[in-house]
């Protein structure tokens, strides 16, 4: 049975040969999408060339002037992006279409917010402080996500459904509830959402005259204990079975002895946990406090970095920083009188291309192995 998981999992030997074109489908797509954003905006009567060189120019992906601080927000929203991707391609991962991590980010953040300024913990020492916001983070939010896994499991709910009432739930719950209810800052204060965290609470400076935090440090040691968990350990191989073998009904990792229902739970639990810790990230390092009314998006967009990146933690990363860089550069494309929402066009149009990516890799496919037979042919050629 393990042999035939692995089959299943891992292809014929013959794939394995051509691992090169999953890391061309995502580039193949950008570029296409690239393309074709270069082709409505000359139908404008606007440049291309001008509008791409000050999207890219600030968007910190590049060398240029204020090169600094642009990579340094850059890197700010990649750790937010990489967050939220993550947990969309954990539960992918184990064949559910997790859509929650908006409410985890939510949830993250709301739980950071409270023990960044609570007063037992406010006056601790800022390693200690930190330590024990990130681990209530990951608990709540894990817990916010394993309500989807458990209704799955126990009541046949799909998480598709569950998800999108848990986000708004987690919406309502938060910002219209406790951020004006029991967590609202003084009146006499003057400040709107909740208290701010205290000092202890906030994300250490990496990058001296910059905002950029250890966030981004955080989230390349999860993305590499993710890789590491999902490709290296029991738990890693038994949820990507149940995602190889969903339209079998997950049979063959049933009858290898895997606990479907646990590993469900367990996943979802991972999934929110992790988005969580975005949210942690926002609060702790950038607006220091829960606003009255939360910008949020992230989530969604992580479904967005995941698909891009092939739903593989590297992947993820790399997509992540091409988006946070577009998200960076999104400002300053207006000089070139284009809507700074044009870099979000720039994600779809490479979401839809990712769409394709069947189509893409059979033309990948057909290109590689008519140079092979070339060569063969050539080869028999020369021999004779």
């Amino acid at each position: 049975m393990k042999n035939v998981l692995k089959r299943i999992i891992f292809g014929p030997k013959e794939k394995e040969k051509y691992w090169w074109i999953n890391v061309l489908v995502p580039i193949i797509a950008i570029l296409l999408a690239l393309v074709v954003g270069a082709i409505f905006i000359k139908l404008t009567g606007r440049s291309p060339i001008v509008a791409y060189k000050l999207l890219f120019g600030t968007s910190g992906l590049l060398p240029g002037p204020y090169w600094k601080d642009h990579f340094a927000e850059m890197l700010l929203s990649t750790s937010m992006f990489v967050a939220t991707g993550l947990s969309f391609a954990i539960a992918a991962k184990a064949g559910l279409f997790f859509i929650g991590a908006e409410g985890d980010f939510l949830v993250g953040g709301i739980t950071a917010t409270y023990f960044g300024y609570a007063k037992p913990f406010a006056n601790m020492p800022t390693f200690i402080h930190l330590t024990i916001i990130f681990i209530f983070v990951i608990i709540m939010g894990g817990i916010w996500g394993a309500i989807a896994g458990y209704l799955k499991v126990k009541k046949g709910i799909h998480e598709v459904i569950s998800t999108i009432m848990l986000n708004w739930i987690a919406v309502y719950l938060i910002e219209d509830w406790l951020v004006i209810g029991p967590m609202k800052a003084n009146v006499k204060t003057g400040i709107s959402g909740t208290p701010y965290v205290s000092n202890t609470a906030r994300l250490p400076i990496i990058l001296h005259g910059t905002r950029l935090n250890i966030s981004i440090i955080i989230m390349i040691i999860v993305t590499y204990l993710i890789w590491f968990l999902l490709y290296r350990t029991t738990f890693g191989y038994e949820i990507r079975a149940m995602g190889y073998t969903l339209i079998y009904g997950m049979e063959a990792p049933k009858a290898g002895g895997v606990d479907i229902d646990k590993r469900m739970i367990q996943v979802t639990f991972l999934a929110g946990a992790v988005a969580a810790l975005g949210g942690a990230f926002i609060v702790l390092g950038i607006l220091f406090q829960y606003p009255p009314v939360f910008g949020g998006g992230y989530g969604f967009d992580g479904i967005t970095v995941a698909l891009i990146g092939q739903n593989e933690p590297l992947g993820i990363f790399l997509a992540s920083m091409f988006i946070g860089g577009l998200r960076t550069g999104a400002a300053a494309v207006q000089l070139a009188h284009i809507p700074k929402t044009f870099p979000s066009i720039i994600e779809g149009i490479t979401v839809a291309f990712i769409a394709l990516q069947e189509l893409i890799r059979y033309w990948l496919m057909k290109a590689a192995t008519a140079k092979k037979k070339s060569y063969v042919k050539i080869q028999g050629g020369a021999d004779e």
